[in-house]
């Protein structure tokens, strides 16, 4: 429920239940609550920074929209490449035209850049399925995409949450806390939940499978 219909009763069901799996001595509980909070996002697809960033540099340059503004933005500056040219061998009057429309088109290519970072921002928040081979993990049929390395999606593993805790200003984890407490927790709890994911999706699949048989 969480992770397919965004309930956040579930997530918090979750959050407790998973919170049992902290040990009783450790020394940073609240760093192994939020390594929970960290794994449940990561298993909803819900993207954290670091898979953020690399999502919209991926949008900027693979979708649809990267497409229809890079063609535009080469439009412009054919024209701009053009009226350059003819800078010089026109009258005063021409050339004032010449230089108004060239500063026109050019701050359309900045808006342009704009709009087309704005936008991968906002798309890189929504899913971490990879943008490049739509989250197939192939493009061009057989080859392995480059974007997400033949996952599907921008994927998060323990040493990217080490540097999302960093970047964030969260905490600085020492390497003995990571190692004895941070990491395996975070692998333990989400490995648990892809598992008990798949199981679910099994036996729902089955229960259907017989509704449709009787």
């Amino acid at each position: 429920m969480w992770r397919w219909l965004n309930d956040m009763y579930a997530f918090e069901r979750l959050q407790r239940k998973m919170e049992a799996l902290i040990p009783a001595d450790a020394k940073r509980k609240d760093l192994c609550k939020h390594m929970i909070t960290l794994a449940l996002m990561v298993f909803a697809e819900k993207p954290l920074e670091p898979q953020q960033r690399k999502l919209t540099s991926l949008w900027k340059n693979h979708s649809e929209q990267a497409r229809r503004s890079k063609r535009l933005m080469r439009t412009w500056q054919v024209q701009i490449n053009v009226m350059e040219k003819q800078l010089g061998g026109e009258s005063a009057f021409k050339t004032e035209q010449l230089v108004t429309a060239i500063e026109k088109r050019k701050q359309w290519i900045v808006d342009e850049r704009h709009r087309l970072e704005e936008y991968a921002k906002a798309q890189a928040k929504k899913s971490c399925q990879c943008p490049k081979c739509r989250g197939t993990g192939v493009t061009r049929v057989v080859d392995t995409c480059s974007g997400c390395g033949g996952s599907g999606g921008v994927t998060l593993k323990a040493d990217g949450v080490r540097k999302h805790l960093r970047q964030t200003g969260i905490s600085q984890v020492s390497d003995s806390v990571w190692s004895a407490e941070l990491e395996g927790l975070f692998e333990s709890v989400l490995m648990g939940l892809y598992w008990e994911g798949s199981e679910m999706s099994r036996v729902l699949g089955e229960r259907l499978l017989n509704e449709n048989v009787q």
